[in-house]
């Protein structure tokens, strides 16, 4: 595979674990990379016992008062693990139970390599926990206000040493709201940049990171969730502040020594490196052992061992007291990460301090559960809590799959069944369509952008199209609560005049914002317009910056440069600071955006090493883009079926074709009996361009 192929891989692995983040709940849209199981390896890995013999879980007793002896436990594991379909989604598992202050297991599956393949062992082999890492931040948050130095009602702006935050609100950003992902920050993701694969290249500090990219505020402080990497990593630096001491030092003091934790950082050492577990690619090729830019990421870049995360388990499950007595955190610490703070709907909770909802909210069986999962390239993890039992479970593995989504409903069934999850109010009166009419509309998912369509189907029933493309039903069971056939809820919230705002759903760590539905128009772009739906969504989206009281322009040229700079707003895709791969683009306004894309493996240039960022852009080129995101990621399926009239480029025809399939495009696009007019080498107008993005974002 050549370098430009890699990093396009590379790119789109890192839009999927955004994507899986988005849509855990969902079917993870991840391919997964080969299994590393084999016969050598079929026996679990076992620390401080034999293992046991493997056992059919449908042979084990369930249980319904939780987990409480270690043999059925590692029965419990040995039988879930056995499974072949499990086997085949991750090469190399650890997992740790805890209860009652005892580590009942902390087991290893599979192996750490393919050339090697050494046993997984839960106490040495490290694996890369991703967001899990926030939990420990908020950790360090709260350590912070129990000894006064940090107050969770704190303005911001008193850590960024005079840094000029742009909120237009009346409302400050807290700390509270960094810690519950209630900012209103526009979204900010780290970048493909973000992951060295070269030890030569030298990260920038964490200020630097945060500074260079510092969102505006776009939403009322305190008012919507959406998940938020940038805030987590914003509270890194505050806790950095705060403190006095550099982040992962603070970390390192504070957390990990007290908590006996010797084989966790935020840093990737040569000695933690030396144990962690390999990951691959989609082709089975082995991912590098990459590291940051920052070093350390507050919001994601820890790296830690079952075994180490058992122990962090104990000390929270006993109010934050470690074995020997040692507070890490207060009772009143505790208490707070333990309980929700943010709702749409108290059967649909948000956040707590450092905690969020289950992936799976249905499969919780009664039991008060927090939860954090957690993704990055190549690995993911799962922590979840009982705070009322005294349980903890983690679990982490090499690869991007949804084997943690599986692993929790089995225990959650195994443990606690007998109290199956139920929403709403028994007994509810379904509401009218007339009543129902307030909830129809296009909503935008706050962090990825995708659309939802809600449409009102009879009386206490909705139609919705959700992020994945696929169609539910869903029935009323209170007055903003909604449950799907596959009893999946859906919420909605409204605002303080009653006006419904907002709705979570398909992604159940963000919310998504109603589109208004009579937007206001350009003098040349009115209701009638043709392409007025497209233009005045972008505009309602944010994704337009043109000034409504001057005109639009509909027809005119859209450069090279403009559209990928378009494009990359719609998917977040974050600006680049580093030198330009082409010649002809250091004075261009669109240098950054045409950078970042080209880092992203979006971009080829247009020989000798120019882009020629102010040549208008033929349909047929944006076409590709568009193609090479959507398919490469995985969200939409390739389809070369479409017959075209002759004129579309050879090297452009599977996208156009696919184009066409997905109906990206406005009235432009002409079919006659059967066959279609993309207009390939016609230049991208304005309002084209409108279409494209719109279409999109709107469910299949």
């Amino acid at each position: 595979m050549n370098r430009k192929k890699k990093r396009a891989s590379r790119t789109f692995g890192i839009l999927t674990v955004l994507l899986m983040v988005s849509l855990a709940a969902e079917s993870s849209v991840y391919a997964g990379a080969p299994s590393e199981w084999d016969s050598a390896a079929a026996v679990p890995a076992s620390t401080g016992s034999a293992s046991l013999p493997v056992l059919d879980t449908a042979a084990l007793t369930a249980k319904t008062d939780g987990p409480r002896e270690a043999k059925e436990v590692e029965a419990f594991l040995d039988a879930f693990f056995a499974r072949e379909d499990i086997r085949q989604k991750a090469g190399a598992v650890a997992v740790s139970v805890v209860q009652g202050g005892k580590v009942l297991a902390s087991k290893g599956y599979g192996i750490t390599d393919r050339t090697s393949k050494a046993k997984v062992e839960a106490s040495r082999t490290t694996f890369r926990i991703a967001s899990v890492s926030k939990v420990f931040t908020a950790a360090a948050v709260m350590q912070l206000v129990q000894a006064g130095k940090v107050s969770l009602q704190d303005n911001i702006e008193k850590y960024l040493d005079g840094y000029p935050l742009t909120n237009p609100f009346g409302t400050p950003v807290t700390i509270e709201d960094l810690l519950t992902h209630t900012s209103g920050f526009e979204v900010r993701e780290p970048s493909d940049a973000s992951y060295l694969m070269d030890d030569s290249q030298k990260p920038v500090s964490l200020k630097e990171s945060i500074l260079e990219q510092f969102p505006p505020v776009v939403r009322e402080p305190g008012t919507s969730y959406m998940y938020d990497n940038f805030a987590s990593r914003l509270l890194g630096y505050i806790v950095q502040q705060a403190s006095g001491e550099p982040f992962g030092s603070y970390m390192q003091q504070h957390l990990f020594k007290p908590l006996g934790m010797h084989s966790s950082s935020f840093s990737r050492s040569k000695e933690l490196a030396g144990r962690l577990a390999s990951s691959y690619d989609s082709e089975g090729k082995p991912i590098p052992v990459y590291h940051f830019s920052p070093g350390e990421w507050p919001e994601g870049s820890m790296i830690s061992t079952a075994s180490d995360m058992a122990l962090f388990m104990k000390a929270f499950l006993n109010n934050g007291r470690t074995a020997d007595g040692t507070v890490v955190l207060s009772p009143e610490s505790i208490k707070a990460m333990s309980a929700y703070h943010v709702a749409i709907h108290p059967d649909l909770p948000d956040m707590t301090y450092g905690f969020e909802a289950p992936a799976l909210p249905s499969k919780t069986n009664g039991e008060n559960v927090i939860s954090k999962g957690g993704d990055i390239l190549g690995f993911s993890s799962l922590l979840w809590l009982l705070p009322d039992r005294k349980t903890g479970v983690f679990i982490t593995y090499n690869a991007n799959q949804d084997l943690r989504d599986e692993f929790f409903a089995a225990f959650m069934d195994h443990y606690y069944s007998g109290h199956p999850t139920s929403f709403g109010t028994k007994g509810f009166k379904p509401q009218s369509r007339e009543s129902l009419a307030k909830f129809a509309g296009l909503y935008s998912d706050l962090r990825i952008k995708l659309l939802t369509r809600v449409e009102v189907s009879g009386t206490g029933t909705l139609s919705v199209s959700d992020l994945k493309g696929g169609r539910h039903e869903l029935r009323q069971v209170e007055d903003t609560l909604f449950i799907d056939e596959q009893g999946k809820p859906l919420a909605f919230k409204a605002d303080g005049a009653g006006r419904i705002n907002d709705l979570k759903y398909s992604n159940l760590y963000s919310y998504a914002a109603k589109i208004p539905e009579n937007p206001a128009g350009f003098p040349d772009v009115t209701e009638g317009h043709p392409y007025a739906k497209y233009i005045l969504g972008l505009k309602s989206l944010g994704y337009l910056a043109d000034d409504l009281s001057k005109p639009f322009q509909p027809g005119e040229a859209v450069t090279r440069g403009a559209f990928v700079q378009a494009f990359n707003a719609v998917w977040s895709i974050p600006e680049s600071s580093k030198p330009p791969a082409f010649k002809d683009t250091a004075n261009s306004p669109y240098r950054r955006a045409i950078q970042a894309a080209v880092e992203s493996g979006l971009l080829e240039g247009a020989g000798e090493g120019l882009f020629e960022p102010d040549r208008p852009i033929r349909r047929e080129e944006a076409a590709v883009i568009v193609f090479r995101l959507l398919a490469g990621s995985g969200m939409r399926k390739p389809d070369s079926t479409t017959k075209l009239v002759p004129g579309t480029s050879k090297w452009a025809e599977e996208a156009v074709s696919s184009a066409v399939v997905w109906k990206l495009h406005g009235p432009e696009v002409t079919e006659s009996k059967g066959v279609f007019d993309y207009g390939s080498q016609r230049t991208l107008n304005k309002q084209e361009l409108a279409a494209l993005l719109f279409t999109m974002l709107l469910p299949d």
